[in-house]
């Protein structure tokens, strides 16, 4: 995790370098990096950036050419890895330009809905980063788990040992949150209630992260009676 930290660090300040305008965000991060800016767990190994196709370009060279990434491609996506000791490094991008659909479904949430809801906030203890707000993170780690455990209902993974275990890791970043403990109570209600409103086959996902023991072994700071008072409290809310 360290040297997924240090990485982060680097692309933070490459794309800082480049964009520089607070004011006027392009690149975005997501992904387990961003649910640390709100609850200082476990961080991630991969990276997953939020950002235009010319920013994409000119990092992904960057790193291919001075830093000695490999193209990697999965899911119908192209990013870059690199093995190190902690494992492998993927960076992973999402486009600003194109709909992401949900697997299996002809919905899409589109990242332009990161316009009005993302803020400034420390990484790692200390490193500035642009992330989602806490209830559009949430959403983004509910499609997250929708297409994961979708892609293993149906047999569609690649590497199905490691989707299962990217599915843990999401569900525990949804508890992680949710917990009261650490600020899971402050949720815009009223964006949220739109969205499941538009997505109620997210409620279903919610629903079931209670029963995900491992999810629950993982993220270890909430018990499975805190974890569903709390998505059921969530839930009723949205209603």
């Amino acid at each position: 995790m360290d040297q997924s930290l240090e990485v982060l660090k680097y692309i933070l300040q490459w794309v800082r370098a480049r964009e520089g305008n607070d004011e006027n965000i392009v690149t975005v991060l997501i992904g387990g990096w961003a649910v640390d800016a709100y609850n200082h767990w476990y961080g991630s190994i991969d990276i997953d950036l939020v950002t235009n196709h010319t920013t994409k370009s000119s990092l992904m060279w960057h790193l291919l050419n001075n830093h000695g990434y490999e193209h990697y491609r999965a899911h119908g996506s192209h990013s870059v890895a690199k093995n190190t000791s902690d494992g492998p490094i993927i960076i992973d991008f999402v486009s600003r330009e194109t709909e992401n659909p949900f697997e299996g479904r002809s919905e899409t949430l589109n990242s332009h809905i990161l316009d009005c809801h993302t803020e400034l906030r420390n990484i790692g203890g200390g490193v500035p980063a642009a992330v989602p707000t806490r209830d559009l993170l949430l959403l983004f780690k509910l499609n997250a788990a929708w297409d994961r455990a979708y892609r293993l209902r149906h047999g569609t993974s690649e590497d199905s040992t490691w989707e299962r275990g990217k599915l843990i890791k999401d569900c525990a970043d949804i508890l992680a949150l949710l917990d009261p403990k650490f600020g899971g109570e402050d949720l815009e209600i009223a964006f949220l209630g739109e969205q499941f409103a538009r997505f109620d086959f997210l409620k279903e996902c919610l629903e079931r992260i209670p029963d995900n023991y491992d999810a629950l072994a993982k993220y270890e700071k909430m018990d499975r009676k805190t974890a569903q008072q709390t998505c059921e409290k969530l839930l009723l809310l949205l209603q």
